[in-house]
């Protein structure tokens, strides 16, 4: 079926699109479009007809079958298939094969990019949050750090210099712990 949706006006499904190469090279260069298109229905009819013929035959008897099953009142199929035999020895619960399904189960009723952008909206939202946390916790650690200051410099004199004056400091307490904990 996938062929069907090509931009070919005449799709040979194949192996007959060799045919239609060989036709396509034959005649469409020098006949007019409307007599090639004809020639093409042609030799598609006389490829696919005795195709078409089975299967219709196929379908009419399957056909034939169900009604008659519908006038005695029964199922539309009576056949017993084998997976249907082997139903009652397999227990899809119990092996987890129904929660394996349910999970890689597609969504057919919403867009997939409604869920990508849903899914991106809580990300966004996650981020906003953790944002807002270290930014409470930044304006927190800044207002224990003026209060005991001892040179008595407030938090404005430190604000321009919060970053740079982080990192020594962090330093020093690391190079005093490590030096701290190696006397031990």
């Amino acid at each position: 079926m996938q062929f069907v949706r090509a931009p070919d006006e005449n799709v040979y499904i194949p192996p007959f699109n060799l045919i239609e190469m060989v036709v396509a090279v034959l005649l469409e260069w020098w006949m007019d479009k409307k007599t090639y298109e004809r020639v093409n229905d042609w030799i598609m009819g006389l490829i696919y007809s005795p195709l078409l013929v089975v299967a219709a035959y196929s379908e009419t008897r399957t056909a034939a079958d169900i009604k008659q099953n519908r006038l005695r009142g029964d199922e539309d199929d009576d056949t017993i298939e084998e997976w249907e035999q082997m139903q009652d020895q397999v227990d899809f619960e119990r092996e987890g094969w129904a929660k394996k399904v349910q999970s890689v189960r597609s969504n057919v009723e919403e867009e997939p990019c409604v869920l990508e952008v849903r899914k991106l909206a809580a990300e966004v939202e996650e981020l906003k949050k953790l944002l807002l946390d270290i930014s409470k916790a930044v304006v927190n650690g800044d207002a224990a750090e003026g209060n005991g200051n001892a040179k008595g410099k407030g938090k404005k004199a430190r604000k321009g210099k919060k970053v740079e004056s982080a990192a020594p400091d962090a330093a020093a307490e690391g190079a005093g712990t490590s030096s701290s904990s190696e006397s031990d």
